[in-house]
């Protein structure tokens, strides 16, 4: 029966090189640093691969194509907004140069003190964990989509398994480097999908266009009503000038030889998402145009069901490929965080040996993942669960983190209050935002708590008495040569 199940032999396939890959090009670790961010000699086309691979969940295809079939339009403006958060980062990541030594922007947090730091790593810990219960579930709604020869949990355990094992093993390396074959399969699932069901369609180009031309859903003058679902678009849109700043992207940045790498990564991977996204919105689109009145808890079903067993293994493989190189990114991070900002603010700086690290950070990396594959198995709501991810622990770290982040890269060192007094005010400001406004205004919170997170610093900053050596602080000679570069960089960038 096996032998006959295509798209179950096509997955157990790419499990097995994953995993042989993975452990492959795993090295014994002597320092925690090589564990953690490598030996900084990663080429800069690795570093975009792997950020673009941690940056598109498992979710990614089967969401987005769902949302742009049911919403139009109105999705495609907003999902197109996420690429340009991106560039917003890359204009101020090259400012990372000061901290590139520190392994986690938990670390570089420290600067604030230590509570600013515990928090910060306590909510990214959160947050990944958070992230990678919900890739779980989204492998085991794809799965039971395109195989139902064996239950999905099975492809579920093995798929976490597999991953746990050469995150654990191989620590940054390996997951780069599988991060590298995951995102490749992806690409070129996507794009043989996308082609296949235009070629299905049997419309031209132009037919297309005409086609949505007519549908009220693809027509510009349905986003000039104003009413809480334009209002909310323009506020998300607003957000996306915020630079993404979250933990497991930027970690990419700390795996950087310099700032001037840390700039390229951001830049590229920029215009890429932009590209990326544009594949996947086709495949809405396509999906549309096929058999518009889907709903759209029918419209994966539909796909798959005109598909051949090839391509349902291709459609697993792709978001198990996607699911797995997000996991193993926010999985290695996290752990980071426990063994590395934890364990130093509890113990103290440079007292916790590197071997302690590594076997607190690889047993992390192992009770965090089978916990979070226990209980997404169990509790296999994926609408809660990402309602509770999203609203809760990545709105928290936005709100607390990125403003005291972003005041750093330009130059701000204030002190521990008042870095608190900031964190504090983002958090009372989202609880009473999500508790009062947002219902009635459905606006979102995130620049809006960031702003007063950064408002409270700088009145915490300039009203209290403050110790000497804490405030702005001009570019060094060193950064001043590094923005005359980035300058240069940009302009070959435009004529290129």
């Amino acid at each position: 029966m096996l032998l006959y199940n295509i798209p179950l032999l096509m997955v157990l396939a790419f499990l097995g090189l994953t995993l042989v890959i993975g452990l492959c090009v795993s090295q014994k670790q002597t320092t925690f640093r090589e564990y953690a961010v490598g030996n900084k000699r990663f080429q800069t086309i690795t570093l975009v691969v792997t950020l673009l691979a941690t940056i598109f969940g498992g979710g990614s295809l089967m969401r987005s194509t769902t949302k742009v079939h049911s919403l139009g339009l109105y999705f495609i403006i907003y999902w197109f907004g996420l690429p340009f958060s991106f560039y917003m980062t890359s204009l101020v990541a090259w400012r990372m140069g000061p901290f590139l030594q520190h392994l986690s922007i938990a670390e570089t947090m420290g600067v604030y003190g230590k509570w600013p730091r515990v928090i910060t790593a306590l909510l990214t810990i959160c947050n990944n964990i958070g992230v990678f219960s919900i890739q779980i579930q989204v492998m085991a709604s794809s799965i039971s989509m395109c195989i139902d020869s064996i239950h999905p949990n099975i492809i579920v355990i093995l798929s976490t398994l597999v991953l746990i094992t050469y995150t654990m093993l191989g620590g940054i390396r390996s997951v780069t480097i599988t991060d590298v074959l995951q995102f490749v399969t992806f690409i070129t699932i996507i794009a043989l999908i996308a082609k296949l069901i235009f070629i299905n369609i049997n419309k031209s180009t132009l037919e297309i266009i005409l086609f949505l031309q007519e549908q009220e859903k693809f027509q510009w003058k349905s986003l000039l009503h104003f009413n809480k679902k334009i209002v909310k678009l323009v506020t998300i849109m607003i957000s996306f000038f915020i630079p993404d700043l979250t933990a497991s992207f930027i970690q990419v940045g700390y795996m950087a030889s310099s700032a001037i790498q840390v700039k390229k990564v951001f830049t590229r991977a920029s215009f890429l998402n932009f590209f990326i996204t544009s594949i996947i919105m086709l495949i809405g689109v396509f999906t549309f145009v096929y058999n518009p009145v889907l709903a759209k808890e029918e419209i994966w079903t539909y796909i798959i069901s005109n598909m051949s067993p090839f391509y349902k293994g291709c459609i697993i493989i792709s978001v198990l490929g996607l699911a797995m190189s997000t996991s193993d990114s926010f999985l290695h991070t996290a752990s980071i965080m426990v063994s590395h900002d934890i364990m130093e603010s509890i113990r103290g700086i440079n007292r916790v040996p590197d071997t302690h690290k590594l076997l607190v950070s690889k047993l992390t990396a192992v009770v965090s993942g089978l916990l979070a594959m226990v209980v997404t198995i169990y509790y296999n709501n994926l609408f809660e669960l990402s309602m509770f991810v999203f609203s809760f622990c990545v709105d928290f770290f936005f709100t607390v983190v990125i403003a005291p982040f972003l005041l750093m890269l330009f130059g701000f060192r204030g002190t521990s209050r008042t870095a608190l007094i900031g964190m504090t005010t983002g958090i009372l400001t989202s609880l009473a935002w999500n508790q009062w406004i947002e219902p009635i205004t459905g606006i979102d919170n995130q620049f809006i708590c960031t702003l007063a997170n950064g408002l409270a610093m700088m009145a915490a900053h300039y009203l209290l008495p403050q110790p000497a050596g804490k405030g702005w602080v001009g570019l060094s000679d060193q950064q001043k040569r590094m923005q005359q570069l980035m300058k240069t960089f940009d302009k070959t960038l435009q004529d290129s």
